[in-house]
């Protein structure tokens, strides 16, 4: 018989999605939900806590993208999770990057390194790891497998992992055994984001999960009336009775959830009562329809092939391995504060000087690049919003790149930086002078402006030059290489770019342009759905050297007789 008195009865406040997981308890949890939903402090804290009780002395595993996300977002996330709305308290529930103190449980497998760990009082271990770093979970044997936003996660790079569910025959009665728990907001694969949780919805029996959750609802009500006999006062034959049934109930719970998947897709709709409606106002207003209809009503976002701005960009323009997380392994731990700067870069040359380009605006937008080859890296973007200023985004650059002995940068950007001549500010030039001598100190910076007398760049013009360029039409253009984390921002606006048809007022012709309207979102938003990363990248690479390449080779192409003849 299952001791009920010894099982967690407890009252908790969740939505009705959180009920509902609690209820199925599944092997595996697919979980895709809008903003809002408390996905990591909520769910994620408390079915973790739940496979901890379950499988005590287990070893567990939280995976992430790259190391660095998981230090900054995801584990702050699950401990805040755990401490401010479980109760659980570090040094007696739970520890990070040290040997676990006398009192905690000891995990079935044998630890000598504890960093980069969290220990819980119950013996369990959860060991971090990223996909950026394989060897971070190679040669392991977890019992359980956490991620959270799993939209970031290579589906390649995580099957690598999957063999990995094994070990422990001790816990290997519990539903949880070699369980996956994986949640996130709705994937947009416009900006490249991995959708590969969609496809968990045929691995789910509907049926079997009905019965689960009908089961568990059942238990419920059980552990309800357990609860209030206790209160009532200790009436044996009463609760020896409850305990009956619920041992009936929970051996028909636990037959129904074995080997169990539950796909779930919600909207943030879910948690109405905690949101507020004007919550769903707000980031109607500050985000625009298209955002909305992904991040609060978990549609899948689309952007069409033929509506592209930069029609040729494609995923083998970016690159996932650009970061030396050894580094950040080595001299980081879960309670330190992350700094990032240009050392732990892997495709950057310290011998060589760097280029940027910057758009000026309520978002100053700087992308850093480097020509190595025959390749085009693009290593880092920055940004800065309003009230934020010029000084406030030189802080960022000199900050980041501190570390890069060759302390030179070529600095390309909008023609309008040089044309605040007429209201007596430069902007080009203040930016140039903040690097060069922030408050009055010589950094060792010098900052070479390459954009006095450029000419306006029309719409046509770039998305011309960007389909060479990114089609990899002619070699005598560079192959373009964009790291997918260090420059997130830019990835996405390059992804998220439109094309619209205008026509000119005078002549009535038509002509092509990129959909600027995204830059009237609220200005929190203008980093990842914005095109303002894209102009600074424009103003970056095209460069007059490299479409006169681009020009001469397309007239070359033309008027060659292969091509006449087959007209």
């Amino acid at each position: 018989m299952i001791d009920l008195q010894n099982d967690a009865v407890e009252g908790r406040y969740a939505s009705w999605v959180k009920q509902g997981i609690d209820f199925i308890a599944p092997k595996n949890l697919m979980l895709v939900a809008g903003r809002g939903t408390a996905k990591t402090t909520d769910i994620l804290a408390d079915r973790s806590i739940d496979i901890n009780y379950d499988m005590p002395r287990s070893m567990l595993a939280l995976v992430s993208d790259t190391y660095v996300n998981s230090l900054t977002n995801i584990v702050p996330s699950l401990l805040e999770g755990w401490r401010e709305r479980k109760g659980w308290i570090e040094g007696i529930h739970y520890v990070t990057d040290e040997r676990p103190p006398s009192h905690f449980a000891t995990c079935y497998r044998p630890v000598i390194n504890y960093k980069h760990t969290i220990s819980t009082h119950t013996g369990c271990l959860f060991r971090l790891g990223s996909l950026d770093q394989a060897s971070s979970l190679a040669g392991g044997s977890y019992q359980h497998i956490f991620g959270d936003e799993s939209k970031y996660l290579n589906p390649k790079k995580l099957k690598t992992l999957m063999p990995a569910r094994r070990g422990f025959p001790e816990v290997a009665h519990s539903i949880y055994y070699r369980g996956l728990t994986f949640t996130t907001d709705m994937p947009n694969v416009v900006e490249g984001d991995y959708d590969w949780i969609l496809n968990h919805e045929k691995n789910m029996d509907i049926e079997q999960i009905k019965l689960a959750l009908r089961a568990g609802s059942v238990l419920n009500e059980i552990r309800k009336e357990f609860y209030t006999a206790c209160e009532k006062g200790k009436d044996q034959n009463a609760i020896s009775k409850i305990q009956k049934k619920y041992t009936r109930w929970y051996e028909r719970w636990y037959r129904s959830r074995i080997d169990s998947t539950f796909f779930y897709m919600v909207s943030s709709f879910a948690n109405a009562d905690i949101l507020q409606p004007g919550y769903y106002k707000d980031v109607l207003e500050s985000d625009g329809i298209e955002e909305f209809k992904s991040s609060i009503l978990t549609l899948k976002p689309t952007v069409k092939p033929g509506e592209r701005f930069y029609i040729n960009l494609g995923k083998h323009h970016f690159y996932d391995d650009g970061v030396n997380n050894q580094y950040y392994i080595d001299n980081f731990g879960l309670s330190d504060k992350v700094r990032h700067t240009s050392y732990t870069l892997k495709y950057v040359n310290p011998k060589e000087e760097l280029d940027g380009g910057m758009d000026f605006g309520d978002m100053m937008s700087l992308v850093i690049g480097q020509e190595m080859g025959s390749y085009y890296y693009c290593l880092k973007n920055h940004y800065t919003l309003a009230p934020e200023n010029l000084k406030d985004l030189a802080r960022q650059f000199i900050d980041f790149w501190e570390p890069h002995p060759t302390k030179v940068l070529n600095l390309f950007y909008d023609r309008s930086g040089n044309q605040y001549h007429k209201i007596r500010r430069d902007m080009a030039s203040e930016f140039k002078d903040h690097i060069e001598n922030y408050d009055g100190a010589h950094t060792g910076w010098t900052v070479n402006l390459m954009s006095e007398g450029q000419e306006t760049i029309y719409h046509q013009q770039e998305f011309d030059f960007a389909k060479k360029l990114m089609g990899g039409y002619y070699d005598a253009l560079p192959q373009l290489k964009i790291d997918q984390y260090q420059c997130k921002e830019l990835k996405a606006s390059l992804e998220l770019a439109k094309q619209i048809m205008a026509r000119h007022a005078q002549t009535g012709s038509a002509y092509l342009k990129k959909d600027k309207s995204s830059e009237k979102l609220h200005i929190s938003k203008l980093p990842m759905f914005s095109t303002n990363m894209s102009d600074a990248f424009k103003y970056l690479m095209y460069r007059p050297d490299w479409v006169r390449l681009s020009l001469r080779e397309e007239k070359q192409e033309w008027s060659s007789p292969e091509v006449i003849s087959g007209d």
